[in-house]
This record gives structure tokens, sequence and C-alpha cells, in this order.
């Protein structure tokens, strides 16, 4: 694609942006239903627990607890990638020119980031759950993203989040299983994302144009070892011990279950596919992904 056919789909994102988008600090988004109290946080089978030995021994009340937790550490995990995915790219386009179509949607996009961060921090406030701190190496990984990633190793890394984020939340969105306030923000943010994951796909494009092999490589494996990190930092030890759950059977139940693992992998196929056709998935990039059980 030349630069005026991208500068072209960076107008046609902003027009589209222009039509469809929604104010997430509207209250009502937030007001709870009839029946709220007992409907989940998420889709029961995005939980890393659904369908182990220790979810088959909770009771309703339990599993929506656990559920309201999770995805409380889930949206915590978006908002703190969020917000390194706007200190990055505007310091990389604090020089630029403003006019240019590219730069004027990565300022769309910035606002629609920190508004989806508010959304997401009402929403769980909305459902009675709390965030939990993050792990010393998740907030390490963040100083070396936000200071050191270039281009489409940045681009990249966050493309994975939104991926996987947006196919968990399509089922969320459409589920009765889960409260109002999640379902409401699911379908804000799957609307408002796609525009953002067709900029970050057409940018990494642009930006490994004639890049050397060795770029390419390392640039590969960056991207891995970061959407492992942020895999990773989904399911948090703080959370479950806050839930008295005991750590060394909750990981026992998560490190078997092939469920889990297998919802990790449906997440991140649009993810992997795009690597692969831009050349972005070598045999230690596929090695880190099975790790992660994204592969």
């Amino acid at each position: 694609m030349t630069a005026s056919e991208s500068d072209a789909l960076f107008e046609t994102l902003l027009e589209s942006a222009k039509r469809l988008s929604f104010d997430s600090r509207n209250p009502q988004l937030y007001q709870p239903e009839p029946g709220d109290d007992e409907r989940h946080g998420m889709t029961p089978q995005w939980s890393p627990l659904f369908g182990t030995p220790m979810w088959e021994r909770m009771s309703e009340p339990e599993r929506i607890r656990v559920t309201r937790n999770e995805v409380a550490q889930i949206l915590g995990v978006g908002i703190w990638l969020e917000i390194g995915l706007q200190v990055a790219l505007l310091r990389a386009s604090h020089s630029a020119n403003p006019a240019q179509p590219d730069v004027k949607f990565l300022f769309n996009e910035c606002a629609d980031e920190n508004l989806h961060s508010l959304m997401f921090a009402n929403a769980i406030e909305a459902i009675g759950s709390k965030f939990y701190p993050r792990d010393r190496m998740l907030d390490f990984f963040g100083w070396l993203f936000r200071h050191l990633a270039w281009d489409e190793v940045a681009y990249g890394i966050v493309l994975a989040g939104e991926e996987i984020f947006d196919v968990m939340q399509r089922d969320w969105m459409s589920s009765d299983d889960v409260a109002a306030p999640i379902r409401r923000a699911a379908y804000i943010h799957v609307v408002e994302e796609s525009r953002h994951m067709a900029y970050a796909r057409r940018k990494i494009r642009d930006q490994l144009i004639g890049v050397s092999r060795v770029r390419r490589f390392t640039s590969t494996l960056i991207i891995a070892a970061g959407t492992h990190v942020i895999a990773k930092s989904l399911i948090n030890r703080r959370m479950y011990d806050d839930l008295g759950l005991d750590w060394d059977v909750v990981r026992s139940n998560i490190d078997d279950n092939e469920h889990h693992r297998m919802m990790f992998r449906k997440a991140a196929e649009s993810f992997i596919e795009f690597l692969s056709k831009e050349g972005l998935l070598n045999f230690g990039a596929r090695w880190i992904y099975r790790k992660s059980n994204l592969l």
C-alpha cells in the first residue's frame, strides 16, 4: 500500500469516528439492570478456572464473585496497556506534523483510549469490584515499553492486547449472563477499538517496508515477549488470595485447564494470522506464543 493509500485509510477511520463514537462519561452506562446481582462479571467460559475441579466445587454466588474480580484484573491490564500506548506513541509523534492523517487519527485514538480507561474504571466500580496491584515485573516492562519501544514493536504489542480483548468482549457484550455495566462497556470498546486495530495493522505494515532482516527478527521476538507478559498478567495471585482461595490449588487447576488454553488460543487467532502474513512469526516467536497459550 502506498503512502497515499495509507492516508486514505486514516481519513476513512477519522470519518468513521465522527459517525460512530460514544460518550462513556454518560452515567446511564453504569446503571444496573434487574437481576444484575445474579450475573457474572464476564462470561464464565473466560474464567481461567472454568471447568476445573475447583470451579465445579463452587456455588453459583462464589463463581459470580470470582468472575467479577477476574474481569477487574483483565480490565485493569487493559487500562495499563492503553495508558502505556498513549505515552509511547505520543512521545514518538511529539514533533510530527499534526495535520497528517495518521497523526490526526492518533489524537482521536488517544481521546478514545482515555475515555475507555474511565469507562472500565466506572464499570468495575458499578459491579462492586476493585482493581488489584500489578506484579512489579509488569510495571518494569511498562517502563521499558513506554521509553524504548519503537514503531512496529509498540503497535505490535498494543495490537496483541487489543485483539485478545476484542474476542473476549464480543462474548461479554452479547451474553445475558454478564452484568449490564460490563456488557455496555464491552460493546462500546468493541465498536471503537475496531478502528484502532485497523490503524495499528496499517502502521505496522508501513513501518516494516524496507526494514533489515535483523530489525524484523528483533521486532518479532520483542513483540512476542511483550505479548507473553500481557497474557500472563491477566492472572493475578493477589486477586485470588483476596478471595480466600489457596493460590497453589488455583495455579494447579489453571495449569491443568485445557479449556483455558483453548480460549486463549481462540482469542489470539486473528493476531497470530496477521503476524504470519507480515513476516513477524519466526521459530523463536512461535515458542514464546506456545508458552503463553496463544498458539
